[in-house]
């Protein structure tokens, strides 16, 4: 009937107003505090973490205890000066050096589940070669990665291990394949460019060398081990929010930047590459 017909467009239209304004939700901290002394010590632990000078512990006798600052938060500020780039010690002197009033910044830690793709060189003595060997692991072990979040939205442990072992099973090998790709591609281009492309100096059908065809081959079988990359990217992440849909939780791609080498004396600027690491999780509303 065009009752039901309406509900149902009604609901229709209210499912995509729910998508289109869903967004992640960062939460800001900001403590200001006047010390009774100069030497007042404020009763803040500071530790170094991949995310930056993250907040180790508050003293709950100290002036900040009262405040909304807490462990786990990344610090971003003292004082207008911007920190996040600094070491624990270099902060601790600027709060040392700071005046009676004080007032801190602080922002949630944005947590992940990623992995690490580097590429070791070993070379011999004897033949004067390099073995080069491409090792993928996991940034933290399975028993301490378990982000903040997950444990306050209520995340079952089992269900944080499946999405631990799906990365490392699904992601990490296929994201692998690709470096391991870029290394072999990277050694045949050294030896490619030593040697003549053309021999006998004719160009054209059947007068390119064996290293020529090799070179073509790598290219498009690179674009598609990176496709495949890609595409367990996306897998993965579908699968990973499946399980997290009823505790408001949303994972993202996690990508971290890579400086690729200048291809030309004219070249203004070197490229960067975004390498899929693994997964982000944000709050959502």
């Amino acid at each position: 009937s065009c009752s039901h017909k309406f509900q149902y467009r009604t609901e229709q239209q209210h499912i995509k107003a729910a998508v289109a304004t869903t967004h992640y939700i960062t939460m800001f901290y900001t403590a200001a505090i006047t010390k009774q002394s100069k030497n007042q010590p404020i009763g803040i632990g500071l530790e170094d973490t991949d995310y930056g000078i993250a907040i180790s512990s508050i003293n709950p006798e100290g002036p900040l205890s009262q405040t909304s600052l807490k462990p786990g938060l990344k610090l971003l500020i003292i004082n207008n000066i911007e920190v996040s780039g600094l070491s624990p010690k270099e902060v601790g002197k600027i709060l040392n050096n700071v005046g009676d009033k004080l007032v801190l910044s602080a922002v949630d830690i944005v947590p992940d589940i990623t992995f690490q793709v580097n590429t070791s060189r070993k070379s011999k003595r004897d033949n004067r070669q390099t073995n080069e060997r491409v090792v993928a692991t996991m940034k933290r072990d399975t028993n301490d990665a378990t982000p903040t979040i997950f444990n306050e939205a209520g995340v079952p442990s089992n269900t944080f291990s499946r999405i631990y072992k799906l990365i490392e099973s699904e992601l990490l090998p296929a994201a692998m394949a690709l470096r391991s790709h870029e290394t072999t591609y990277n050694r045949e281009m050294q030896s490619y460019t030593s040697k003549q492309m053309i021999k006998g100096g004719l160009v054209g059908f059947g007068t390119e060398s064996n290293h020529e065809k090799k070179v073509f081959q790598m290219v498009a079988q690179g674009a598609q081990l990176q496709r495949n990359v890609d595409l367990k990217a996306m897998q993965v992440k579908d699968k990973t929010n499946a399980m997290l849909a009823k505790y408001n939780i949303m994972a993202t791609v996690a990508l971290e930047s890579r400086r690729l080498g200048k291809y030309s004396s004219k070249q203004m600027q070197a490229n960067e590459a975004l390498d899929v690491v693994g997964l982000e999780f944000h709050r959502i509303e």
